[in-house]
């Protein structure tokens, strides 16, 4: 049985303005695989996945098939059904070698061969088979191909590099968390912060003390704070009608439409698509017309989370703003999610944190997700962020130094060389997880300056600000490193 996914005409890519024309390579990947999941990774290079048609096996328990930059299938728990995928992609700016990553369940085997479009003999073929010895989670093999084998059978095309063109300009948007209450607040109470925890259940302390979200004076300084550093609007995590994040809401868009400052929601889940419709209608209702609500394309905007985005199919999403155009509250939705397939239904998309992942797969999937946005006339918006801790909490919990700033400038550094439309910050004030760049006891207004400094260089389309973050410790820099965050060597380039 042979099922045929959207196909995306590379030509879209070509129009628009300017830009310095560079090559791209139109490839075939055949993905086979008898495991119960499998993911395969490019690294060196920006391998962008535009369609997908599985040939065998769609009958398959469970199937789900995803891809921009890594291509992963997925099925039932201990399925060993055949399944074959062919992705139709495009590879750019490939460095001398190429990696091409294979993680898989510890059932079965994954095949990748890579073709040449319309040839069936492939150019190489790679693959992985049971589990590998002393095995990481992922169960992982790495195998490489220089470049320019590949290249030399592939047939160039001409692309334009994107602009900045498009969905209002340049802008930087940080994630926002208004669910802190205090006992002398208007809150009344304790809520988010714990008093009996470390740092009231903070990885850090805030400067100006644990506060209220519900106090205008205090979102007037976070918004004035976020300002003096070139950010645009704050996106609110949000829960829902009536809860303790919609309340503070209210306060949040009054303050902000005083300061001249937008603002929208992160929404964070919901059980059933018709409750999506209602929640939206409701909150589009109440602050649809608000000069402070963040627009684009004429349409309020909307962030999802992963936690929804990933919970109900494509169709339902489909229905899901059709219902609500037909409410006349059409909105402009951004998934959480780099997933070609979004692209079908959303109006863009972006990922919360990428935290977890390998520098150099997070510069592959950003530039991806920025190509075939574009292509398809969509918006991506790159995440930074300055560092993560949950290790406070639990050692063997998430955990990314900031190393003085300057994870947070490699952040920058990957998502800015993406061509974003937006840049996103993880954020401005969640504590629990110490993604937070408000100010801090322990960071002063570091954080912010940062902001400032980064923010100032990218709308303004200068060079990105220098830095010579090497997180492995090799001697390398970071930016030429080809392993940058894999400790090795100087001689070895960190691999």
């Amino acid at each position: 049985m042979r099922s045929r996914f959207f196909v995306v005409l590379w030509t879209l890519f070509l129009i628009g303005a300017g830009g310095l024309a560079r090559d791209v390579y139109p490839i075939d990947i055949v993905l086979a695989t008898t495991s119960d999941w499998t993911e395969v990774r490019f690294v060196g290079g920006a391998v962008v996945v535009h369609a997908q048609e599985i040939l065998e096996g769609a009958e398959a328990e469970g199937l789900q098939v995803a891809a921009l930059s890594t291509l992963s299938v997925s099925q039932a728990c201990c399925d060993i059904t055949p399944v074959r995928v062919r992705f139709h992609a495009y590879l750019s700016d490939p460095a001398d070698w190429l990696q091409i990553r294979i993680e898989k369940g510890h059932l079965g085997r994954t095949a990748v061969a890579l073709h040449a479009p319309g040839d069936p003999d492939p150019i190489a073929t790679y693959t992985h088979a049971g589990v590998v010895e002393h095995p990481e989670p992922a169960n992982a093999r790495t195998f490489s191909i220089r470049s320019s084998s590949l290249t030399s059978l592939l047939t160039p095309m001409a692309a334009e590099s994107p602009t900045q063109a498009g969905f209002g300009g340049p802008k930087v948007l940080a994630f926002y968390y208004p669910w802190y209450g205090t006992p002398d607040g208007p809150s009344g109470e304790w809520v988010h912060w714990n008093p009996y925890r470390s740092h009231h259940d903070s990885a850090h302390e805030p400067a100006a003390g644990w506060y209220d979200s519900n106090d205008p004076e205090t979102i007037r300084r976070h918004i004035r704070e976020a300002k003096a550093a070139g950010i645009d609007g704050f996106i609110a995590s949000w829960w829902g009608p009536f809860g303790f994040e919609d309340r503070a809401f209210d306060v949040l868009a009054e303050v902000a439409e005083e300061e001249e400052f937008t603002v929208t929601i992160y929404y964070e889940d919901a059980g059933t698509a018709s409750e999506i419709v209602s929640d939206l209608a409701y909150f589009l209702a109440r602050h649809g017309s608000s000069p402070a609500l963040l627009r684009a394309d004429g349409r309020p905007v909307v962030f999802f989370y992963v936690r929804v985005t990933q919970r109900f199919p494509p169709s339902q999403w489909e229905s899901v703003f059709g219902q609500l155009a037909n409410l006349g509250r059409e909105i402009f939705a951004i998934a959480d999610g780099l997933r070609s397939d979004f692209l079908n239904v959303f109006d863009g998309i972006h990922t919360y944190t990428p935290v977890g992942q390998p520098l150099e797969d997070v510069a592959s999937q950003y530039e991806a997700a920025s190509l075939l946005a574009r292509a398809r006339d969509r918006l991506f918006a790159a995440t930074v962020i300055p560092g993560y801790d949950e290790a406070y909490k639990n050692p063997a919990l998430t955990y990314l130094d900031r190393e003085d700033g300057e994870t947070y400038r490699v952040y920058w550094a990957l998502a800015r060389e993406s061509m974003p439309h937006w840049i996103l910050i993880t954020s401005f004030n969640e504590w629990h997880e110490g993604t937070e760049i408000e100010p801090s006891v322990e960071f002063g207004r570091t954080y912010l300056e940062i902001t400032a400094e980064q923010t100032a260089a990218w709308k303004g389309g200068e060079p990105a600000p220098a830095t010579e973050a090497d997180r492995d410790g090799d001697g390398v820099p970071d930016d030429e490193d080809y392993c940058p965050d894999f400790p090795g060597r100087k001689e070895t380039n960190g691999c």
